[in-house]
């Protein structure tokens, strides 16, 4: 890694960000935004920023280390609007408009003081994790090297950062894209928006229902920067108990490297399991490779701002608690996701293979060696994209981190009190609201960590 703040060409700059990106996309459990999508803001960004000149690398900070106040940033909309996205735009205008309210609020007069320090990414994914890596260096400060999920999520309540940290949601600020309206001067266009129990249990849910209306409106077309979640002092991250993910930008920056080298060398998928077993992120055992077979269909549609869909793969039989010995007979494997992979099923199995909040992240061989992709990356036209069909997929479990699986008696023990993520129900973890979103997907078992021994058909 470039040592940080130092000089650099732009391709060098280039070559960072993409290995992040493709890092966040296998940790991003199928969503976080495409590759493609954080592959072209990384383009767009170099050719109109970092062109003919030396440019400073991207500075990641250690929140061992951090102190001062940090913010955290997101797009937010369709998924079929992210092309149009010139990232990091909305989200540093947003950021600049934020700054201001902060500063008016405060009554501080002085122009040079710092409102920001640092730049938070809200979850891992290569459009969500780039966004926030590219805002931090158009405005020459540090990403901080955390997220709020260890993964990619399809709701705001199932970040960290209210759920366990107990940090306001407000003020919440959605900044538009740079567009004119009825003739006007093309300009930003930005809502800030605050609700009343913003610490309490549900405010990050109550926050999205009031955002998302928003980008219906003809001066957002579908999509805004987010500027969320303002922390006076970064170090609160580490004060409360399961806050935030730490290390995960430095992980994806290192399995990236990792996917670089197996594109370049056409190495074998088994590669890319060395690194988890030096990681402390993901509790071990971290990941567990679930099948191996080729990919045979896929299916998805656009309905309440979610691409909702299924993938279905051909594969070998998975011998009872053990992914290593096959038979010779083949079985059919099916992931569910909602923008996010969330379950795995088994056509010999009774119970899930994997469910969230366990992360679901496979690669593919293709003709181009890209091996990495999000469930938007493999879908075109609301199906699997002809060149996928049948090629060769390997499916993992990963482990989700310790903040995303935290029990009530986990908190009863250590005498935490985390905030509901439930309205109406008692204090209780992350976990329950995963629980609640794999409801809407037709699962009403208990939540299963994939490394526990599975049973044929009981």
């Amino acid at each position: 890694m470039t040592k940080c703040g130092a000089e650099i060409l732009p391709d060098k700059l280039r070559n960072e960000l993409q290995k992040i990106a493709l890092g966040a996309c296998f940790l991003g459990s199928g969503g976080g935004g495409g590759l493609a999508t954080g592959f072209k803001f990384i383009d767009d960004y170099i050719q109109n920023h970092c062109q003919g000149k030396k440019i400073k690398s991207l500075k990641i900070a250690d929140l061992d280390k951090a102190q001062g106040p940090g913010i955290v940033v997101a797009y937010m909309g369709a998924p079929q609007k992210a092309g149009g996205i010139k990232c990091p735009d909305a989200v540093c205008a947003g950021i600049e408009k934020f700054s201001e309210k902060i500063k008016k609020d405060k009554k501080i007069k002085d122009k040079k003081f710092k409102v920001i320090d640092y730049i938070i990414p809200v979850e891992i994914g290569p459009g969500s994790t780039i966004a926030a890596c590219l805002a931090a260096h158009r405005l020459d400060i540090p990403v901080l090297d955390v997220d709020g999920a260890g993964r990619a999520v399809p709701t705001l309540d199932l970040i960290t950062y209210t759920t366990n940290g107990g940090v306001s949601v407000n003020p919440t600020m959605l900044c538009s894209e740079k567009i004119s309206i009825s003739g006007e001067k093309a300009d930003y266009h930005q809502i800030t928006l605050e609700i009343s129990d913003d610490t309490q249990p549900g405010a990050a849910s109550k926050m999205e229902s009031l955002a998302r209306p928003v980008l219906n409106m003809a001066e957002f077309d579908q999509r805004a920067g987010l500027v969320m979640w303002y922390f006076e002092d970064v170090t609160k991250l580490k004060e409360k108990a399961n806050a935030c993910v730490p290390g995960t930008l430095t992980f994806c920056q290192k399995l990236g490297d990792a996917i670089q080298s197996m594109q370049w060398k056409n190495g074998e998928f088994s590669d890319i399991e060395k690194l988890f077993k030096m990681q402390s992120i993901y509790p071990k055992p971290a990941i567990r490779k679930i099948c191996h077979g080729t990919l045979d269909s896929a299916t998805t549609l656009t309905a309440g701002g979610f691409d909702v869909g299924v993938i279905t793969i051909k594969g070998d039989s998975t011998k009872k608690g053990d992914s290593t010995k096959k038979d010779d007979s083949e079985h059919l494997y099916t992931i569910i996701f909602q923008n996010e992979s969330l379950i795995m099923w088994g056509s010999e199995f009774a119970q899930p293979l994997v469910m969230a909040p366990d992360l679901i992240s496979y690669l593919i061989k293709d003709r181009k060696r890209q091996y990495v992709f999000t469930n938007d990356d493999i879908m075109h036209g609301g199906k699997l994209k002809r060149g996928l069909h049948k090629k060769e997929i390997v499916v993992y479990a990963i482990a989700a981190p310790e903040a995303l699986r935290v029990s009530e008696s986990n908190m009863k023990k250590h005498k935490k009190k985390l905030c509901n993520t439930i309205a109406g129900a008692k204090h209780n973890a992350l976990l329950k609201h995963y629980m609640s979103v794999l409801n809407t997907l037709g699962y009403y078992g208990p939540y299963v960590p994939f490394y526990k021994p599975l049973k044929k058909d009981e």
